[in-house]
C-alpha cells in the first residue's frame, strides 16, 4: 500500500475546473457564503485563462448567476476572452457567461475612499463627437465636494462601467471628466436613452474626415474614417497597406485622382467580409490605403484578383500586425 495519495490532477484550462466547480460556487453565492480559498480557487482557474484576466461574479440577466471575465481594456485580451466565450458552455437556469463586465443595476451605492456615493444621483453633461461617434462626458455627484480628483475619476469610471458595461464604454463614451460645482445635467437613464438614440444610427460606424498634415517628408493628404472603432473588430489586428506610386513624383491632377478613387472604391467594395477601410494617405508621389484585417490569406487572394484588371502601375503590398491600431495614429492622425 502506497504510503503518499498523490491528489487530484490541477486542471489543464478553465472549462475542465468549471465542470467540478459550478454548483459549488452557486451553492456559495446564494448561500451568501464565498469562502476565501473558493475566491483564490477562481482566481487560479482564471489565470488558466490569462495571468492578467480580472473577473467577477453577478447576477444573470436570464439565469441566476453570471460568470464575467473582463480584458481591462487590453486589445489582446479580449480576443482571449471572446475566444474563452465561444468555447462556454450554453447557458442554463443557472449560469450563463460574458467575456467582458456587464451593466450592474443592482448596484446601487459606490464605497470609495472613506465616502459613499449613491449612483443615482450622479448627473452628466452630455456632447456628442460627431467625428469619434462617441458621447464626452462630465459627471457630478454631490460627494465630489472635498475628493481628491484621482478618487473622482475612479467613481466616474466605475459609474459608467456599472451603468453601461465594460464594452459598451469603450464603444460609446469618449472623453471622461468630473466637475467641481453642481450641475443640472442628465440623470443616468438619461444617459442610457441618449446612447440608445445614437446606437439606430444606420451611419454610427462612419464619419470620413479629409485634412491635412504637415511632415517631415512633406505635405500629406489624409482621408480617415475617425468613427472606426477597434471594438467592433476585436481580431482584425493585421494593418494592411496599399501603395500607389506616381512615377512623376507629385500629386494627381483632377483626372488621375478620379481613376485612382474609383480603382479605391472597387477594392473597398472586393474587401466587404474580409478587411476593413480605415482610411488613406496620399503625398508627393504615392497614394497609401490602409486596411484592418484578421485573415492575410483571404485579403490577399482579394488585392491579387483586383490588381489583375488594373492598367500597368507600381504598388507595393505591406503586412504588419497591429493589435492597438498604432497606425491610425502616426499614419492617419487620428487620435
Amino acid at each position: 500500500m502506497p504510503l503518499f495519495r498523490r491528489g487530484p490532477e490541477p486542471p489543464k484550462d478553465f472549462w475542465t475546473w468549471w465542470a467540478t466547480a459550478r454548483d459549488r460556487l452557486a451553492e456559495a453565492i446564494n448561500g451568501r457564503a464565498m469562502d476565501p480559498r473558493l475566491i483564490d480557487e477562481i482566481t487560479s482557474a482564471v489565470n488558466l485563462i490569462h495571468p492578467q484576466m480580472a473577473w467577477e461574479l453577478a447576477p444573470g440577466r436570464t439565469a441566476q448567476h453570471a460568470f464575467c471575465i473582463s480584458p481591462e481594456g487590453r486589445a489582446d485580451l479580449r480576443q482571449i476572452a471572446l475566444r474563452w466565450l465561444e468555447e462556454a458552455p450554453p447557458a442554463d437556469e443557472t449560469w450563463e457567461f460574458y467575456a467582458s463586465r456587464q451593466p450592474s443595476p443592482s448596484l446601487v451605492r459606490l464605497d470609495i475612499g472613506g465616502s459613499s456615493f449613491e449612483l443615482s444621483e450622479m448627473r452628466s453633461i452630455t456632447s456628442w463627437n460627431s467625428s469619434s461617434r462617441r458621447i464626452d462626458v462630465r459627471l457630478w455627484h454631490r460627494q465630489f465636494e472635498g475628493i481628491p480628483p484621482p478618487v473622482r475619476v475612479q467613481v466616474a469610471f466605475l459609474f459608467l462601467d456599472n451603468l453601461l458595461g465594460e464594452d459598451e464604454v469603450e464603444r460609446w463614451i469618449g472623453r471622461i471628466d468630473t466637475l467641481d460645482a453642481p450641475i443640472g445635467g442628465r440623470s443616468p437613464d438619461e444617459v442610457v436613452a441618449e446612447i440608445e438614440r445614437h446606437r439606430a444610427d444606420p451611419e454610427s460606424d462612419e464619419s470620413w474626415v479629409l485634412g491635412e498634415l504637415d511632415r517631415p517628408d512633406g505635405r500629406t493628404i489624409v482621408l480617415a474614417n475617425t468613427a472606426l472603432k477597434r471594438i467592433d473588430h476585436p481580431f482584425s489586428d493585421k494593418h494592411i497597406t496599399i501603395n500607389v506610386v506616381f512615377e512623376d513624383g507629385g500629386f494627381p491632377d483632377d483626372s488621375e485622382a478620379a481613376r485612382l478613387n474609383a480603382e479605391e472604391d472597387d477594392l473597398v467594395e472586393r474587401f466587404k467580409g474580409v478587411a476593413v477601410y480605415a482610411g488613406r494617405t496620399t503625398k508627393p508621389g504615392l497614394r497609401t490605403m490602409h486596411f484592418v484585417a484578421q485573415d492575410l490569406e483571404r485579403v490577399r487572394t482579394v488585392i491579387d484578383a483586383w490588381a489583375e484588371e488594373l492598367p500597368p502601375r507600381k504598388i507595393k503590398v505591406g503586412f504588419t500586425h497591429d493589435m492597438n491600431w498604432v497606425f491610425r495614429g502616426r499614419d492617419l492622425g487620428v487620435g
